[in-house]
């Protein structure tokens, strides 16, 4: 139904555009100048006929384009997104969860490993490797639940409402970043060794 009426459409502008009056130069043209173009043309062919095919080229290529546009205008769908497929239905599971990633996700966090190794070198080099246990008060060998447990309660006593102390905001930074180290398994496991390193 919208392709009939757009060649209507574009039939009535056709039609149109060769019965619109032609409106002729009061100058008679001085045979002294050059020709011009369009000039030139109408000495071989009718105006008339030169814009009719212009109209009719524009229909063509409208129509064209609206041919091969005919499915998404339409909003039809294809054989393919007809069709119940298991892996259409699981795409987003297989695009997430997709073998290819598992690379990505090495090389980020071997990158990851890296920084966090080389800061802790240069830390060494520089014998400036703070002591995250002491500065979260538990012992080396402590679990997750103990370092978590004693992280909560510094914060609370460091809290900016509770101490007004311009240091107090330096130490919770400090404290957050010990926390942040000790409470990953990886990070904790390349800071014992630099830290045995650097102690032993």
């Amino acid at each position: 139904m919208k392709f009939f009426i757009l060649f209507a459409f574009a039939v009535f502008l056709m039609v149109q555009c060769s019965e619109s009056p032609q409106f002729v130069n009061a100058q008679q043209p001085d045979p002294s100048q050059a020709p011009r173009g369009s000039e030139e043309i109408s000495e071989y062919y009718n105006v008339k006929d030169v814009q009719l095919a212009l109209v009719i080229m524009a229909v063509a290529v409208v129509g064209l384009f609206l041919y091969l546009a005919r499915d998404i205008i339409l909003r039809r769908k294809t054989g393919y997104e007809e069709k119940d497929l298991e892996s259409k239905r699981n795409r987003d599971y297989e695009k997430y969860h997709s073998p290819w990633n598992e690379d990505e996700d090495d090389f980020i966090s071997s990158t990851k490993k890296s920084k966090d190794a080389e800061e802790f070198r240069r830390q060494v080099q520089e014998s400036s490797l703070p002591d995250y246990y002491a500065m979260l008060g538990v012992p080396n060998d402590a679990d997750q639940k103990m370092i978590k447990a004693r992280f909560r309660q510094l914060v609370k006593e460091l809290h900016p409402d509770k101490s007004k102390d311009e240091k107090t905001a330096e130490r919770l930074a400090e404290i957050s970043k010990a926390y942040k180290i000790l409470s990953d398994a990886e990070k904790r496991k390349t800071y014992d060794a630099y830290y045995k390193a650097s102690v032993g």
